[in-house]
């Protein structure tokens, strides 16, 4: 696709991984050959990480630390392409996030960012916001995909490729859907637990399946969520 070929091939490069989770775009690179570095910042989600890239027999160091101070975490710069996949879209300020971004790039690096889109599955839903008696700051999703223009600018950045996709996830059903993601997903388990504490915690969640219930349908052994997100390819 599009964005393939505007990364070009792997093989012999230096990659960061930034927001890696388990790692899965950190390993398939190392797969290709390129040499990687995977961070992010829940210890738990760098340990599965490492585990599974030694089960896959491929070398990744992982690092845990924030992805806004990646200069001090790292201690370097001068890589060939830098990813996030559903990992910088959640920055508070995403300009900032970016331009800190191009500046761990070498001459004629690349960045690939992978953002929900902001009508998708993966965007909370007015029904569980009405809950809360303060609107609690969200991050702008449309930033990372319809404004990645505008971004891009802002950050000293260019874009070189956008294009659209979905990923098919399957289940077991939406209430198990609901389960794996308040437990796998930082950003919902959070939410989640703000509503706990308020004692809202039961129809918030009530909510949650309704929401995703929106966004399914039968798949071969339960159901199937459909998450639209776009894949943007930045120059510096």
């Amino acid at each position: 696709d599009r964005a393939e070929e505007a990364v070009g091939p792997l093989a012999g490069r230096r990659l960061l991984d930034v927001a890696t989770g388990t790692g899965s775009v950190a390993i398939e690179a190392a797969r290709r050959g390129a040499t990687v570095v995977g961070v992010d910042v829940t210890d738990e989600l760098v340990e599965i990480a490492t585990a599974r890239a030694a089960d896959a027999g491929v070398e990744v160091r992982f690092e845990i630390g924030d992805f806004d101070r990646l200069d001090v975490i790292l201690g370097e710069t001068g890589f060939d392409v830098i990813t996030s996949s559903f990992g910088v879209i959640f920055a508070p300020d995403p300009s900032s996030t970016l331009a800190g971004l191009r500046q761990l790039l070498a001459p004629g690096g690349v960045i690939g960012v992978a953002g929900w889109d902001p009508d998708g599955v993966f965007v909370v839903p007015e029904s569980m916001l009405e809950l809360l008696p303060e609107r609690p700051a969200m991050p702008d999703m449309a930033t990372w995909t319809t404004a990645i223009g505008s971004l891009a600018e802002r950050a000293g950045c260019e874009v070189l490729s956008s294009e659209a996709g979905e990923l098919v996830i399957p289940f077991g059903s939406v209430d198990d859907g609901a389960e794996q993601l308040e437990r796998w997903s930082g950003g919902w388990g959070q939410l989640l637990e703000l509503f706990d504490s308020i004692g809202v915690g039961d129809d918030a969640r009530a909510r949650f399946v309704d929401h995703l219930d929106a966004f399914s349908s039968d798949g071969d052994s339960g159901i199937v969520l459909h998450a639209t997100f776009h894949t943007s390819v930045l120059g510096r």
